[in-house]
């Protein structure tokens, strides 16, 4: 499997300055183009569905990349993601196989291996003929690491600049190649 990380080839695209996004982020902050950030998972996941309500709403022509470091970390939100995939053309799903999730005719599992990279990173990769967006966050601590996991420290960028979203889409692409 191609070995490549999101984090190191995104983050330096986008500008901006490293913000510290505490609990008290809205979503105006969290639903920015543009932004550079420190947080942790809560903010994480509530970025993550500010940027999925537009494919929850209604169909589109769409393909989604999500990270979710292990796939069993997608199980509370599984429902959430069949819906999307009813509404979109494909969703790829990147992580550990450390569980089996319902599956879905538009849903593509891509499994990495033991070292792999992305395994350190959490993303969502929208790519829409008109409408691109993408969010990565490099888990800075790593599993096992805090008593409560919510609590783990990220270090990302979101972005909706549609040259730095195909690079992204480019650079995913190439993983899920590498492993046909």
């Amino acid at each position: 499997m191609k070995e490549v990380s999101l984090y190191e080839e995104i983050f330096s695209r986008v500008d901006g300055e490293v913000e510290k996004l505490g609990k008290d982020a809205g979503e105006e902050k969290l639903n920015s183009t543009s932004l550079k950030y420190e947080t942790k998972v809560p903010q994480l996941e509530k970025m993550c569905y500010i940027m999925e309500q537009v494919l929850l709403k209604k169909k589109t022509e769409a393909v989604v990349y999500a990270g979710f470091q292990k796939v069993s970390r997608a199980r509370d939100i599984w429902d959430r993601f069949l819906t999307i995939a009813d509404n979109v053309d494909k969703v790829y799903i990147f992580g550990e196989k450390d569980d089996e999730l319902k599956e879905h005719p538009n849903i593509e599992f891509i499994y990495l291996p033991q070292n792999h990279k992305l395994k350190r990173e959490w993303f969502l990769v929208i790519d829409q003929p008109l409408a691109k967006s993408m969010m990565v966050a490099y888990d800075l601590d790593g599993f096992g690491t805090h008593e409560i996991e919510k609590e783990r420290n990220f270090k990302g960028a979101k972005c909706n600049n549609p040259d730095v979203v195909k690079q992204a889409k480019e650079l995913l692409d190439d993983v899920i190649a590498s492993c046909k």
